[in-house]
């Protein structure tokens, strides 16, 4: 019997499922580089700030990677607002607030890696 992601693959392509594995390690290196730091640290830090923006964009850019039909498969998170938020990363970097950005990498980030894990790919 195949496993959930060979599934996953053969429903939606090895692309995918790759890029869903991807999302999911952009997801932990936000938290073990930005999220343990706690809060008060990732506001007084510039550097952390900028690196959060760049995880978004990673995230927001291999979401926008996945195709409509596993998007619609799985409604379970905001895919559109994911890939809005890279934009405004990418392209608004100066009016981003840095209390904003904490808010989406220590509570929104977490969740959506679990989805993606358990949920999507099944671990």
């Amino acid at each position: 019997m195949p496993d959930h992601r060979d599934a996953l693959a053969q429903r939606f392509g090895e692309r995918s499922v790759a890029n869903l594995e991807k999302a999911v390690g952009f997801c932990d290196d936000i938290h073990a580089m930005i999220v343990i730091q706690g809060r008060e640290a990732f506001l007084a830090d510039k550097r952390s700030q900028w690196a959060a923006e760049m995880g978004l964009i990673r995230i927001g850019e291999t979401v926008n990677r996945l195709p409509a039909e596993l998007l619609e498969a799985y409604p379970g998170q905001p895919w559109r607002v994911i890939v809005a938020m890279r934009n405004f990363a990418a392209h608004q970097y100066d009016d981003l607030n840095p209390a904003r950005v904490w808010t989406t990498v220590a509570e929104h980030i977490p969740s959506l890696r679990a989805y993606l894990s358990h949920e999507v790919l099944g671990d």
